[in-house]
């Protein structure tokens, strides 16, 4: 899903950049796959992405993120993602601001 800038600081380039390459190291903080390279276990091109752990895009702090690759960030969101479906993404994220 490509990103909506509103939703995102003006930094947020600089803040992926350094999640993604100077904590991470360019691998995937999950499965090791390392940017730019095939997958370990799909051959595709590896592009890390940064997620939100806890899928608020207003905490920026480095605790809520994460450097994944495209395979380890869609399984992360998966259920979330089903559950806003289900559910509406309001009232999933309301009952996420009350859990964390």
């Amino acid at each position: 899903m490509p990103i909506n800038p509103a939703r995102y600081p003006d930094n947020w380039k600089e803040i992926s950049n350094r999640i993604r390459f100077e904590r991470a190291g360019g691998k995937c903080e999950f499965c090791g796959a390392e940017h730019l390279q095939p997958h370990p276990e799909t051959g595709a091109i590896v592009f890390l992405t940064t997620a939100h752990l806890d899928h608020q895009l207003n905490d920026h702090s480095d605790k809520n993120l994460a450097a994944l690759c495209q395979r380890c960030h869609l399984n992360y969101d998966r259920a979330y993602a089903n559950l806003s479906r289900k559910y509406g993404k309001e009232h999933l994220d309301n009952q996420l601001k009350l859990a964390f």
